[in-house]
């Protein structure tokens, strides 16, 4: 099902019964886990609802099209690594420990989710999504007295996205990548 403007138009579907929410879980379960074997490009709806074990009926009840389903896709593993983060930012204030405690919790958060590779090639490439990245930087680097945050904080940002491909490469933390993202940081 191609994305017109018609089905552009449509707003979202949203499960609401606990059975209707454990198949949309259960779909974007299989989506990540396509994702992680083929590469997001290569997502279709058939290997998700097989992946998913649902008719293909199924996924067009939870989502319009394929499009929907890797916005939505895209946004729980945005979602994921945000909750993540903040669990480890806590009340901190903003600043140095505030940046540097966020970048790593970031990094270990992509290292750790492997489907969310996709989503982070994505990330490079998305000035949108880079955008709302950096913009939660730029808080910090301000509070650090840097003179332009907004520009920096693109660049971190592209850093940071740059060493989690690096550690979904190898399939490890790079060490001296991460000492180095934070020695560019603290520098500043």
């Amino acid at each position: 099902m191609a994305r017109t403007p018609e089905t552009a138009a449509r707003p979202e579907r949203i499960a609401v019964t606990p059975l209707g929410l454990r198949t949309r879980a259960a779909l974007l379960q299989g989506g990540r886990v396509v994702a992680e074997r083929d590469g997001l490009p290569a997502l279709s709806v058939a290997a998700v609802v097989k992946e998913a074990g649902v008719a293909k009926g199924t996924f067009y009840v939870h989502f319009t099209d394929r499009d929907a389903f890797v916005a939505a896709l895209r946004d729980d593993s945005r979602a994921r690594i945000a909750e993540h983060v903040s669990e480890h930012i806590g009340d901190l204030e903003p600043g140095i420990e505030r940046l540097t405690t966020g970048l790593t919790a970031y990094l270990d958060a992509c290292l750790a989710n492997r489907t969310v590779k996709a989503v982070i090639q994505e990330v490079r490439d998305d000035a949108g999504g880079r955008a709302s990245l950096a913009a939660l930087v730029e808080g910090n680097l301000r509070a650090m007295g840097w003179h332009d945050a907004p520009s920096a904080a693109r660049l971190v940002v592209a850093m940071a996205v740059e060493v989690a491909l690096a550690e979904h490469e190898s399939g490890a933390k790079q060490h001296g990548a991460r000492r180095w993202l934070r020695r560019l940081v603290e520098r500043g």
